[in-house]
């Protein structure tokens, strides 16, 4: 048996302050307590059937940030830390009562902090305390299915059909039946007995072709159901691949969590609006600097929109020390444990902006990349550089050379100085010749540079135009999307500081530049 109750009614307290709120929920978009930075208290009760006596209960955050404590009935559990964005499940078995209500408290701190990823303030997004994402109580039985990892082996691609071997990863030694069923038509395509699966001719996912498939694995007492997308993502030299077609990752970055009115417990509806903006575009592949929550994937995944998810270390330290590599490790775990199945997340992301010529980044770029392709070598593994292009660093390497994708942040004539872009820029991508070179940022921030949206859009088409003419840039990445709120912004104050570096405003409304990109994504 399976049974999940969602939490979403809940009693806040920040000091003095209390309300009655809705989860998810962030303190730093309400009137009262915006600025408040440190702890706040969440606590709701919920009644638990004598029937459930023999089972195991579970309570799932899909996001608490940063820092979290669970206290079951005044009885300390737990402690979620290091980690604001990534899901986590407590057992509370052992804490619960029975046929009567249980007090359910949470403490929240959103102080900033040097044990954690991102480290303590050096982050370009908010950094919105409270439970930003969904709960759930989940009972189960003892012998539970937990997990399901479903690993595709492609050994011929015909038509756009694959064959090859399903491997799956779970904590069943042996499953009563496993069954695969097409998730548009609902029919069984294949049913068996064991963990390694023979397949023929299942439909390829893509970004033109999404087809998904839905596998459930049976025991005696228990069904656990995944989607999955029959795809391989890979590179080959200069080029990148998916199904073995060469693919240009064109593509443009959304900031969530900017809508003044939620911040980053946006609901989902918003977060598609944006999406869909991504999509109509013409965009293939997107990236999150920070942890997303899987219902961003599920449309994702239905809607052919490639992404890299990313381990939020971002800026500083320019060195990273043995704490920041096991922190980077938790959050490899977390995300790879709950978004092993998305067939859109194709990249995994471990670094932003960090001194990647130093040899403590470069190394630390190296164990982190070897640590996750241990773990999933189905996906590319990256790190995104700002010192690929500096003129000191031509002769040195670099940390992003040392993932699948170098990716380099180009901001040449804006944030790095250059007397002449084209050569500039050309001598950069000769520096990662013979592997595949993504821009993953470039654009505009305001007011700190001037010109406004006009002068974004003049980037925009200039910037195009250079890229397709360097064999060996496989892509772009527009930045961004939207506007977006973060605490380190140049304009506005509390939750309407902001930096202005979008295509959109804050609240999604398009600026020339969005279709100016729509147009020429589109040609």
């Amino acid at each position: 048996m399976r049974y999940n109750k969602t939490l979403n009614q809940w009693n806040f307290t920040l000091g003095d302050y209390k309300a009655k709120v809705t989860v998810p929920h962030t303190w730093n978009v309400d009137d009262e307590v915006m600025t408040h930075r440190g702890k706040a208290t969440y606590e709701t009760s919920v009644f638990i059937e004598e029937e459930y006596k023999d089972k195991c209960i579970f309570l799932q955050f899909n996001a608490v940030y940063h820092s979290a404590k669970i206290y079951i009935n005044n009885s300390y559990v737990k402690e979620h830390s290091r980690s604001g964005f990534t899901p986590f499940k407590v057992d509370i078995t052992d804490f619960v009562y029975f046929d009567k209500d249980n007090i359910i408290k949470v403490e929240v701190d959103n102080e900033k902090s040097d044990n954690m990823l991102p480290h303590s303030g050096d982050f370009d997004w908010a950094d919105d305390g409270g439970i930003i994402r969904r709960v759930e109580l989940q009972i189960r039985e003892k012998d539970c299915i937990e997990y399901m990892h479903i690993s595709e082996d492609i050994s011929a691609i015909k038509n756009n059909t694959a064959s090859g071997m399903l491997s799956i990863k779970t904590n069943i030694n042996k499953p009563k039946k496993i069954c695969v069923y097409d998730y548009m038509t609902g029919e069984k395509v294949i049913e068996s007995e064991s963990l390694n699966i023979p397949f023929e001719n299942l439909k390829l996912w893509s970004c033109y072709s999404p087809n998904l498939y839905i596998v459930t694995l049976e025991t005696d007492n228990d069904l656990l159901e995944e989607r999955i997308g029959i795809r391989k993502i890979e590179t080959k030299g200069e080029k990148v691949y998916l199904n073995g077609k060469e693919l240009y990752l064109k593509g443009c970055e959304w900031m969530p969590g900017s809508h003044p009115d939620f911040g980053m417990a946006e609901p989902l509806d918003i977060s598609i609006k944006h999406l869909k903006q991504l999509k109509a575009a013409g965009c293939v592949f997107t990236r999150f600097h920070w942890q997303q929550d899987s219902t961003l994937f599920d449309w994702c995944d239905e809607n052919g929109l490639l992404v890299q998810e990313e381990i939020p270390y971002w800026g500083y330290p320019k060195q990273a020390t043995p704490l920041q590599l096991d922190i980077a490790k938790q959050q490899a775990d977390e995300m790879i444990y709950y978004h092993f199945n998305h067939p859109s997340v194709v990249c995994w992301g471990v670094g932003n902006e960090l001194g990647a010529e130093t040899q403590e980044t470069i190394n630390y770029v190296k164990d982190i990349y070897k640590y996750i392709k241990d773990k999933d070598s189905r996906r590319l593994v990256n790190y995104v550089s700002n010192t690929l292009s500096r003129v000191e660093n031509i002769e040195k390497d670099d940390a992003t050379l040392h993932g699948d994708i170098a990716m380099w942040n180009d901001y040449l004539g804006l944030w790095e100085p250059s007397d002449n872009i084209p050569e500039h820029m050309i001598r950069t991508c000769k520096k990662a010749e013979g592997m595949p070179l993504l821009v993953s940022e470039f654009g505009l921030c305001e007011p700190h540079f001037k010109g406004g949206d006009t002068e974004r859009a003049r980037i925009l088409r200039e910037r195009l135009e250079m890229y397709e003419k360097i064999s060996n840039i496989c892509g772009y990445m527009w930045f961004s999307l939207n506007d977006y709120r973060t605490h380190c912004g140049e304009e506005g104050e509390n939750k309407l500081r902001r930096r202005v570096h979008g295509s959109t405003d804050l609240y999604a409304n398009e600026k020339p530049s969005y279709r100016l990109l729509y147009k020429l994504q589109k040609e």
